[in-house]
């Protein structure tokens, strides 16, 4: 084995560690992220809103072919007759650092996952095409959840 193929051989092993702590880290993100929602929607709570967890379990592949198994919980809003999943699909995405999608009625919202220069999450909501245009991702705040809320329950 030449010295080239030694290297080539310990770069893709280091790759193979670096995807792997990237899926393990994963679902804390995501808990956090669930973590923040539910204070948001603590006062709908007290009015009826419910919101559980459920397990769920992904298999995805690493963009170098690796495949992973893992479990991780989605996040389920239920009021006014009507559910909400935030159901986390993929760590390893073209756009982000990982995709959560929003199912409400009958369509579904992207929640994106940056991370910026000093290693902090960012979620980004896939905002919704208007007359044409090309959708453009806002920042995940609490009034921008809320007006997903509003919508998706018919509040």
């Amino acid at each position: 084995m030449s010295k080239a193929d030694e290297l080539a051989a310990k770069l893709k092993q280091t790759r193979h560690i670096g995807a792997e702590q990237a899926i393990d880290s994963w679902p804390g993100q995501v808990y956090e992220l669930y973590h923040r929602i539910e204070a948001w929607l603590h006062p709908l709570t007290e009015a009826g809103l419910t919101l559980k967890r459920i397990a769920t379990h992904v298999i995805e592949s690493h963009p170098e072919g690796v495949a992973y198994d893992y479990a991780i919980d989605q996040l389920q809003i239920e009021g006014n007759h009507h559910s909400i999943t935030f159901d986390p699909i993929a760590r390893f995405t073209s756009d982000g650092q990982g995709r959560i999608e929003i199912r409400l009625k009958d369509k579904e919202i992207p929640l994106l996952r940056t991370v910026n220069a000093h290693g902090e999450s960012q979620w980004w909501l896939q905002s919704i095409e208007q007359s044409g245009q090309q959708p453009d991702a806002v920042a995940l705040t609490e009034v921008n959840l809320l007006s997903v809320i509003q919508d998706g329950l018919e509040l």
